[in-house]
């Protein structure tokens, strides 16, 4: 076969894809187990900082710390569609389409300090992944987070500063006084400027910009306090 020919040229450039894409896959495989652990631990130093722990991990912190303190201080729990904890079941044993939700308890010693669950939803350009946790009285938002989404730096991506994530802290989601509950919501704007003081518990300050995204994220905040609310109404009446 000469070496100016098409077919050289068409075998060469078959080979060199060959090759290429079986190093790609090799390497892939290789790293999947570091994929998976790494995606874990991202899983879980969200879900503390979503609770809030009294005494905060030093920034930094070795995976190997991360773990013994995520096993130390959370407790996980599986809820289903009638707030039932499920027994004997962990949310790593959940498949897609089971009728069961994964619950995160943050405990100090036998004190239940935090409930916190996963909420995910559509934002402008991509679903957004996070941690919504409320405090010991089902009510009132102790911490959330945003760890995965593909909206705009400088505005939708907003969502995963402290900024805004602080908005939240001691927010409620249920009205006592007309027994109702009220998923906190993004305003457009600040909330001093559109909601009267004794609604304001249940808003939070928009993002300058970021209308689809602030819309998405009172959407699913919603959505997944619906679908929690028959564990958290009996935590309430208890």
């Amino acid at each position: 076969m000469q070496k100016g020919s098409n077919a050289y040229t068409f075998l060469f450039a078959l080979i060199v894809c060959v090759v290429c894409s079986f190093s790609i896959s090799f390497v892939s495989e290789g790293l999947k187990s570091k994929k998976e652990l790494n995606v874990s631990l991202d899983i879980k130093k969200n879900i503390l900082k979503a609770v809030v722990l009294r005494e905060a991990p030093e920034a930094g912190i070795e995976s190997e710390a991360l773990l013994s303190l995520y096993k130390e201080k959370i407790e996980e729990w599986v809820v289903d569609a009638e707030g039932n904890i499920v027994e004997g079941k962990k949310p790593d044993d959940l498949k897609e389409g089971d009728d069961a939700y994964p619950l995160y308890v943050y405990k100090e010693g036998q004190e239940t300090v935090a409930y916190c669950f996963p909420i995910s939803g559509k934002g402008l350009w991509s679903t957004l992944y996070g941690y919504f946790a409320l405090e010991p009285d089902a009510m009132t938002v102790r911490g959330v987070t945003f760890y995965k989404h593909g909206e705009t730096p400088g505005l939708g991506a907003e969502i995963e500063k402290d900024w805004f994530l602080d908005n939240y802290k001691g927010k409620k989601i249920w009205d006592k006084r007309e027994k109702l509950l009220k998923p906190v919501a993004v305003v457009k704007g600040k909330v001093a400027d559109f909601i009267s003081k004794d609604q304001a518990d249940f808003y939070v300050d928009g993002i300058s910009g970021a209308t689809i995204t602030s819309k998405g994220v009172t959407a699913l905040v919603a959505n997944w306090v619906n679908i929690y609310e028959p564990f958290l109404g009996k935590i309430r009446k208890n």
